[in-house]
């Protein structure tokens, strides 16, 4: 790395891997400029300086709180081998985005390329948190009149009961400094809500959780009732959170499209009653709670620093609201939160 000039200051400052997501970096680039023009934050855009600098030029980007950091590495989207791939390419634009962390230079990672990749640059390059065994993406899921975290969105495909036990208590610590929730609800996803459901794995985890401690165990959740405000946290593997993730996603898509499509092509009185819905709030309510856009990006929990990992399809609204939550994290400290938990 070269541009060794920069130092850590207030405001907090956020890396970005610019290069990073299916849309990058036109998405990626806008979406830091967002951020620093309404948060105040300063962005760090990590990636290829030309191809920055003309996202930046087309678009007539300004910002005094903005600046590049070049490298011209990149990780792709269909990397077969993360690990090999955030070990081997120090000069990734993910890698230095994570080191400028490392290094104090900037207060927050956010990255939307290849997930496997993302955790393992702030596995590598961050570290652990002492006593904790694995990284577990922490993300924030809509219930009908609330929020709620789901552990593990993706991180691990293959857990122990314990480390799913980990990821229980971190997303207790979570719902307690983000909600002020002293005794979140715990459930554990899974495909039935009695006690003697689902594999091996989950039969002992059951166990494990229902005889902790510290943890306001609820039993099984299953996915159909998950977002009846059951509980605050739902815990599994990473396996199983990424594909309840991404049919949550693509339940709400379907659903938003049939309705436009209804109110467009509907009768006369069915467009009456679509233009007044337009002219008032409501659909920008719902799509404030439940699109994915709006919840940016999670908390890759147990690394020594504040990483967020953004969906692949981000676009620049879904990296404004994940520098935003990236915000909050550091201002509420929340990785010595989790420390002094642990």
């Amino acid at each position: 790395m070269t541009n060794s000039s920069i130092k850590t200051k207030e405001p907090i400052t956020i890396a970005i891997d610019a290069m990073g997501g299916d849309y990058a970096p036109l998405e990626t680039v806008k979406g830091g400029y967002l951020a620093a023009n309404k948060l105040g934050c300063k962005i760090i855009l990590v990636g290829d300086k030309t191809k920055i600098q003309k996202v930046i030029d087309d678009n007539k980007l300004k910002s005094d709180l903005v600046e590049i950091y070049h490298t011209d590495k990149e990780i792709l989207m269909d990397e077969k081998d993360p690990a090999r791939a955030a070990r081997r390419d120090k000069d990734a634009s993910v890698v230095v985005a994570n080191q400028l962390v490392l290094e104090g230079k900037a207060d927050a990672v956010i990255a939307a390329g290849n997930t496997g990749v993302a955790t393992a640059a702030s596995l590598f390059t961050l570290k652990r948190i002492e006593g904790f065994e694995r990284p577990c993406i922490c993300t924030l899921i809509p219930t009908s009149r609330s929020k709620m975290f789901l552990i593990d969105g993706g991180s691990n495909i293959e857990a122990t009961p314990a480390q799913i036990v980990q990821n229980a208590l971190i997303g207790k610590i979570l719902s307690k400094i983000l909600f002020k929730n002293e005794n979140a609800r715990v459930g554990l996803l899974n495909v039935g809500e009695e006690e003697s459901k689902g594999n091996e794995l989950y039969r002992e985890t059951y166990k494990l959780l229902k005889d902790h401690p510290e943890i306001n165990f609820v039993g099984n959740v299953e996915g159909k009732t998950i977002i009846d405000d059951n509980c605050e946290v739902a815990v599994c593997d990473g396996f199983t959170g990424n594909i309840h993730l991404k049919s949550l996603e693509g339940g709400l898509k379907i659903f938003a499209e049939q309705i436009k499509e209804k109110l467009k092509y509907g009768s006369f009185l069915t467009k009456i009653a679509a233009l007044i819905l337009k002219n008032s709030t409501v659909f920008e309510q719902i799509k404030a709670h439940v699109h994915p856009n709006s919840y940016g990006g999670a908390l890759l929990g147990g690394v020594n620093g504040v990483s967020i990992i953004s969906h692949g399809s981000s676009n620049d609204e879904a990296i404004y609201n994940a520098c935003r939550n990236a915000k909050l994290f550091v201002e509420e400290d929340v990785i010595n939160k989790v420390k002094a938990e642990l």
